[in-house]
């Protein structure tokens, strides 16, 4: 009798490029279809997340996390899984009004969150 061949199938991430990460569940303010690799910022006074926007005076306007999935939170606030801590790259981040790279290296650095590119 064969032995049964068992095979684990490994789900390359490719946004997140380093083997160490801190992933959490974060709420996602309602109002927005927020994709994959966005770059978020934490609203002080409810501690939910949403697009990090230079604009933006509730807190928000600090990039603090990384978003994991495509999350649909247009009808109401979600859970959505999100990087505090890892090397991203920075080829695949989605970025809100006037926040590049450059801008929110430095903030994302402050909390361990790490910009490369893949190569």
């Amino acid at each position: 009798m064969k032995q049964p061949v068992y095979t684990e199938s490994l789900n390359h991430d490719a946004l997140v490029l380093s083997d160490w990460r801190v992933d959490e569940n974060g709420v996602l303010l309602t109002g927005t279809n927020y994709a994959k690799g966005t770059v978020l910022g934490k609203i002080t006074s409810s501690g939910k997340y949403t697009i990090s926007l230079t604009a933006a005076a509730d807190g928000s306007q600090v990039p603090s996390a990384i978003l994991l999935e495509d999350v649909d939170a247009t009808d109401s606030d979600l859970n959505g899984p999100i990087l505090l801590g890892g090397k991203v790259d920075k080829d695949l981040l989605v970025f809100g009004a006037s926040h590049t790279a450059d801008s929110t290296e430095s903030g994302l650095r402050d909390q361990n969150i790490y910009l490369a590119t893949k190569g």
